[in-house]
């Protein structure tokens, strides 16, 4: 068995280095069987610790390598566990290859797919990946886009034909970093702690499924189930408050959207209780604001009322058990 004291082989005449088998077997650039590693006995343990110490430090580096813009925000239904995890996208995977060493070659011409129309149309190019630190390989995996994608819809002609291969391409490549990678479906909690001491926040991130249609995903957008009355702030932010509907025994609440920036001081109102108070409030302020009657020169022109905010002692909310903001 070797000890970590054991010589280094140097040739003399080629300056040639051959490590010993110990410290050859932790390089993770050198492949490890079962066998392998059932020979070094008690040392497999540190030999195996050391890799996923490795995995580790480089999945970290990776996501601190990438900015919020890279990354989508997918949340699961709330009767799954409502688990939020980020989809890394292509951009943000090149970003992280170099890192993990990973190649892509055997790369196929693009094959066109026709759609129903002539304006509707698929490229499909495929390749393989190889990971040059785990020894990993991916073959013949897809990648596509299609001229009904949202980045094309103003292009038209030669240049979208151009621009849906070369965003096929880049979907291939994309592809087979995140699996090479293990980075395909990323917990909201490890971006979090990567990006601590930077100015990249996850709130900062798009986001995708389970945030609600597009149109409500739009910054400042309100959600098609909300009350039509304009939401709370929180007083802790200064953010305007989301509608949550009911849920099983849940009653329908606002809650600050960025409450993971201060978990200390949420803030939640229950949404029956606030609509009713906005709606008294909106005829009063309506008549106060009405001016007289000229019978000279006719009314005057009306100027939309503004009701006072509430402060956070006058705003009534209940939380229950599982409310999250």
């Amino acid at each position: 068995m070797p000890t970590d004291t054991e010589p280094i082989d140097i040739d003399t005449e080629t300056g040639e280095v051959t490590p010993p088998r110990q410290l050859a077997l932790r390089s993770p650039q050198i492949p490890v069987t079962l066998s392998e590693l059932a020979a070094l006995k008690g040392e497999a343990t540190a030999v195996i610790e050391a890799r996923v110490q490795v995995i580790a430090t480089l999945r970290t580096a990776s996501i601190r390598a990438t900015s919020p813009p890279d990354w989508v925000l997918h949340k699961a239904p709330d009767e799954h566990g409502g688990q939020v995890v980020a989809y890394l996208q292509d951009a943000g995977a090149d970003r992280v290859r170099d890192l993990w060493g990973i190649e892509i070659f055997d790369i196929s011409p693009p094959e066109k797919i026709a759609g129903t129309n002539p304006d509707e149309y698929h490229y499909l190019v495929r390749g393989s990946g190889r990971c040059k630190l785990t020894r990993q390989t991916i073959e013949q995996m897809e990648g596509g886009r299609s001229s009904t994608d949202e980045f094309c819809k103003d292009k038209f002609g030669v240049e979208r034909e151009l621009l849906v291969r070369k965003a096929a391409r880049a979907n291939l490549d994309g592809g087979i970093t995140r699996e090479l990678a293990g980075m395909k479906s990323v917990p909201i909690e490890d971006l979090r702690a990567a990006w601590i001491g930077t100015t990249k926040q996850v709130e900062q991130c798009r986001l995708g499924r389970g945030f609600g249609s597009r149109s409500e995903r739009a910054v400042g957008a309100r959600s098609e189930k909300a009350p039509d009355v304009d939401p709370p702030m929180c007083p802790h932010c200064g953010t305007a408050a989301v509608f949550r509907p009911a849920k099983g025994d849940r009653k329908p609440f606002y809650g600050c959207p960025k409450w993971e920036s201060h978990k200390d001081k949420r803030f939640f109102v229950d949404a029956a209780d606030w609509v009713q108070k906005q709606k008294a409030a909106a005829p009063a302020s309506s008549a106060a604001a009405s001016p007289p009657v000229s019978p000279t020169t006719g009314p005057a022109p009306t100027v939309s009322p503004t009701s006072a905010p509430l402060t956070a002692a006058e705003i009534p909310f209940h939380r229950e058990p599982g409310q999250e903001g």
